[in-house]
């Protein structure tokens, strides 16, 4: 299988990105200790647009690492996405999919399926809770119901959502770990 590992923190003084690194590296040696092809994209770094594109059309499995900011994905991630996903028009995806006679968003091109992997300042209380009182009843995936809806224009299926909560805070790595390793051996079966 070809994975796509994608990490998409963005640096600031106050969050160095060290967990989303860390659960980065971790996939890395899990995958690498499977066999599997591994590509890797750090969204800070340097890349080729088209190299970029490439690695989205061989993956068969692409997961998104990505810290919470402001209830979303960091202004950097999302600049990458949207320069990878524009660059691979004809490749990622047709078109609309209203051209064909298809419905808006039916031209997607991928065939590999995605897990999104978050890690929240948020507790966990705050999310699926009816009395929470930013997000009430939604979950993470309601939060992220844009994100999720981006990667099925490009024809991408939604494996689950893995999510860390008060990490920040009350961080605790070995745990988290634990439960990465967990979710990756589930998305496996996906």
């Amino acid at each position: 299988m070809q994975v796509l590992l994608i990490n998409g923190h963005e640096v600031w003084p106050k969050s160095q990105g060290r967990l989303n690194q860390t659960l980065f590296e971790f996939a890395q040696s899990f995958f690498e200790s499977r066999n599997h092809t591994l590509a890797l994209s750090q969204v800070r770094l340097p890349y080729k647009l088209e190299e970029e594109v490439n690695k989205f059309l061989q993956a068969d499995l692409i997961i998104y690492f990505t810290p919470v900011y402001w209830m979303d994905i960091p202004a950097s991630f999302k600049h990458y996405l949207d320069r990878v996903y524009s660059g691979g028009r004809g490749k990622i995806y047709l078109h609309d999919g209203r051209q064909d006679g298809g419905q808006y968003g039916t031209a997607g091109l991928l065939q590999a399926k995605y897990s999104l992997v978050t890690t929240w300042n948020a507790p966990s209380e705050a999310l699926n809770n009816p009395n929470a009182y930013l997000f009430g009843d939604k979950s993470v995936d309601d939060v992220f119901f844009h994100f999720h809806s981006a990667q099925k224009f490009i024809g991408l299926t939604k494996a689950p959502t893995f999510t860390l909560h008060d990490v920040t805070k009350n961080p605790t790595i070995d745990l988290y770990l634990q439960q990465f390793e967990n979710h990756l051996l589930q998305i496996l079966d996906y």
